[in-house]
């Protein structure tokens, strides 16, 4: 079965955003050699390049080259510095991009990100939408922003864009923790402003009784190639599963020991209704709390049971989009939504 590869380049960028988690204390960059292996050793159906900012690394104009001879779906999110160096040509051999925003307004932007971050990541939806190349916006939901989903979407729609969402996970610490209430309010405010195309971020999908997920992707549909040469089911899962020349080996990554781990239901899950669609939650969030055999933090059957579940579905009234194809969707928890004017039936 075909699987979607999450490839990270290098650890480097042109910005220093505090929610950030990429590794910093040394440079990180794979080579050719390991992005054919990964591509000879895999049935990969979809690569989407993240972690650090790409464009940084040396060849990577190369590896770009490298994934349109192998006819390869590839997606990119970026803050623009990646997409500002390539030609048209090589811009539209993206099936998708992602422009980094993770506050509506120009201020807010220049002031989480840095200076300019606005205008550069404004201008590449622009040139996107010109060429005719799938772009949407990519923010991650924090205790500073969650209130704030709603502005966020209906500026990502004015851009004529849709808007991708991922929680932030605490890898390099909490201060952009959402708390419980948060993170719900978060995702009320957000299926509030438009259809949802997507949502595979696994106890979300559960609770709104999508049952289009069997728990996260990571580690089932999804495999991770991280800028140290390392293999993980996510990148935000706290140890590694093997290195790339593992897999030329015939080493079966899909059933090592962190790949494995990233499949546990949290025994306390076993007798929940929703323990098929949601599998316990984001595996990496319990990992990287080490409670990985604990139920997902924000699991409203854990505080209050059937009560507080049928509070919170309350709170996400949403409407379902036309079916789209994210390749982002199929290798980690996230969730788009798109402008209601697409959908003026529903």
């Amino acid at each position: 079965m075909p699987v979607a590869v999450g490839i990270g380049l290098t650890n480097e960028c042109n910005l220093a955003c505090p929610h950030c988690y990429r590794p910093t204390l040394t440079q990180q960059r794979l080579s050719i050699p390991e992005v054919e292996t990964i591509l000879d050793n895999l049935d990969v159906g979809s690569v989407n390049l993240g972690v650090g900012e790409n464009g940084v690394h040396p060849e990577y104009r190369d590896m770009l080259a490298l994934f349109r001879e192998r006819d390869v779906k590839t997606a990119i999110t970026s803050n623009g510095y990646s997409l500002d160096m390539l030609s048209d040509e090589e811009l539209s051999g993206f099936h998708s991009v992602e422009l980094s925003f993770d506050f509506p307004t120009k201020e807010e932007t220049d002031e989480f990100r840095g200076p300019g971050a606005w205008e550069a990541a404004s201008e590449s939806v622009e040139r996107c939408r010109r060429l005719g190349i799938p772009t949407s916006i990519a923010a991650v939901m924090m205790n500073t922003n969650f209130d704030k989903m709603g502005e966020t979407a209906r500026f990502a729609f004015g851009m004529g864009c849709d808007l991708r969402v991922n929680v932030y996970q605490p890898v390099i610490g909490e201060e952009f923790t959402l708390s419980y209430e948060q993170f719900w309010e978060g995702f009320a405010n957000l299926f509030a402003a438009g259809p949802v195309v997507v949502c595979s971020e696994p106890l979300v999908n559960a609770i709104m009784g999508l049952d289009s997920t069997r728990g996260s992707p990571c580690g089932t549909r999804s495999i991770r190639a991280l800028p140290a040469g390392t293999i993980a089911p996510c990148p935000y899962w706290p140890a590694a599963a093997g290195v790339i020349g593992h897999l030329k080996n015939g080493h079966d990554i899909w059933n090592s020991r962190e790949f494995e781990k990233s499949r546990t239901l949290p025994e306390a899950c076993e007798p929940c209704r929703f323990r098929e669609s949601c599998g316990g939650g984001c595996a990496s969030r319990r990992a990287i709390r080490r409670n990985l055999d604990e139920p997902d933090e924000y699991c409203p059957v854990v505080r209050g049971g059937d009560e507080e579940v049928e509070r919170i579905q309350k709170m996400l009234e949403y409407k379902l989009s036309d079916p789209s194809d994210v390749p982002k969707a199929g290798n980690a928890c996230t969730t788009v939504i798109t402008t209601p004017e697409s959908h003026p039936s529903q």
